[in-house]
């Protein structure tokens, strides 16, 4: 029988599958589109389909700040990703390894086996994401003595202190980018009265978003005025959300600078040596390599693009490393 090997980051926001054989294969948001029919709830679609909806659907977003809260939706989501990516040998034998947060609970754990078991994985490992996003830069664990990884993501934040045999210590944070957009919404509804879309606060942040006191870009969108309910255009600048961006990246800052305090003075020493090395959707803020240096007065390095993915599929070229790291 036919094996295809996959590498799963199954997060908050969407869905990135790679294929040992064809490379990154799948990036898709994490939403089912649902609807109400006689009181059933009947599933419409997923992914970026989902996104797209009318008065008598909904959409549900099964996993959350790194969890997952919904296992049945999120069982049928990654179902459909799975045939999606094997759709060449839908008979195919298929083994993962998933990416999940450093501090996941054992019974947080187990939901995502259910859920990668019922979406048709027969052989199913993990792999803290701070590992995977390592490997995925390029760096073996022999290259460090120590160093610090972080990965701020849609949900959560993975802040881990690396050595040679995996993780020393790490802490998932609950600040994702989906946090900041929340912010962001509620300041532009305290400051001019409008009410935004949460995917327009994920515009701004992404387009004018900086967490240096610096940024001159200005965006226009469009709002519903929440005193009259009427539809109105505004200018939004950088400035305008630079608190409610910065206000999460302190908190990171702080929780690493927390974290460096409580190791060994070796492993500070080795750290301050090598460097933090940020990844993920949340390190591609503008201004966040100086914004950091300054914070933490040490060597800061932003890795580009995804790179956990990456990591996973390395890892079944190396089954050692893998009994060691998971």
């Amino acid at each position: 029988m036919a094996k295809i090997q996959l590498g799963i980051d199954f997060g908050s926001n969407s869905t990135v599958i790679i294929r040992t054989d064809k490379g990154v294969v799948l990036s898709e948001p994490n939403k089912v589109l649902c609807e109400n029919v006689n009181g059933e709830i009947v599933v419409k679609d997923y992914g970026q389909k989902a996104v797209i909806q009318n008065n008598e659907q909904f959409i549900v977003s099964p996993v959350m700040e790194g969890s997952v809260i919904d296992e049945k939706f999120a069982s049928l989501l990654l179902r459909n990703y799975v045939k999606r990516v094997i759709s060449d040998k839908p008979k195919a034998s298929v083994s993962a390894i998933l990416g999940i947060p450093c501090g996941t609970t054992n019974t947080e754990k187990q939901k995502f086996y259910n859920v990668a078991y019922a979406a048709g994985i027969s052989e199913i490992a993990f792999v803290p994401t701070p590992v995977a996003d390592i490997l995925g830069c390029g760096i073996s664990f022999d290259d460090f003595e120590n160093c610090l990884m972080v990965d701020i993501g849609s949900g959560c934040t993975d802040i881990a202190v690396m050595g040679k045999n995996g993780i020393v210590s790490g802490i998932t944070l609950n600040v994702g980018t989906m946090n900041m957009c929340h912010s962001i919404l509620q300041q532009i509804q305290t400051k001019y009265g409008v009410k935004i879309s949460i995917d327009s606060a994920m515009i701004l942040k992404d387009q004018i978003g900086s967490i240096l006191p610096n940024g001159t870009k200005n965006l226009s969108l469009t709002g519903t005025e929440t005193r009259t309910k009427i539809s109105k255009s505004i200018k939004i600048s950088s400035m305008d959300i630079l608190e409610p961006l910065r206000e999460h990246y302190q908190l990171i800052a702080e929780t690493i600078i927390s974290l460096l305090n409580s190791q060994e003075t070796f492993i500070i020493n080795n750290i301050c040596a090598q460097g933090v090395i940020f990844c993920g959707y949340g390190s591609m803020i503008d201004g966040l390599k100086e914004y950091m240096q300054q914070k933490l007065n040490i060597p800061v390095f932003v890795a580009n693009g995804e790179r956990e993915v990456y990591g996973l599929a390395k890892l079944f070229d190396d089954k050692q490393l893998l009994k060691k790291l998971s």
